[in-house]
């Protein structure tokens, strides 16, 4: 289960495109499971996560990580932070995040 503090929210990309905010707002927890969360979304997304998910060498306290998501034709980059606890998904194609977030609200858990 995927546990954030807010609803899943598309929004205009300050870089280009729409992103797709899910919101854990527990700031600076650098035990906050990023990763373990881009699994699951890989997995609703009925993909395999070591080849469709493409993210950096894990290190002790990363933050500000950037990677990509790719599945059915689409690659979504990919950001989360610790120090305002969030991670986006981000494309052009406000449909395909739209097509995203249907898919994973089964896994998320608003507490």
């Amino acid at each position: 289960m995927i546990e954030v503090r807010a609803p899943l929210d598309i929004k205009v990309d300050p870089q280009g495109g729409w992103q797709l905010v899910f919101w854990v707002l527990d700031s600076f927890n650098y035990a906050t499971p990023f990763r373990a969360m881009l699994v699951e979304i890989a997995e609703a997304l009925a993909q395999h996560p070591l080849r469709s998910v493409s993210l950096p060498n894990y290190i002790v306290e990363e933050d500000f990580v950037e990677g990509t998501l790719q599945f059915d034709g689409s690659s979504l980059r990919i950001y989360y932070e610790h120090v305002l606890s969030y991670l986006t998904l981000v494309n052009d194609d406000r449909g395909v995040l739209t097509m995203v977030a249907q898919r994973v609200q089964p896994r998320i858990a608003l507490i």
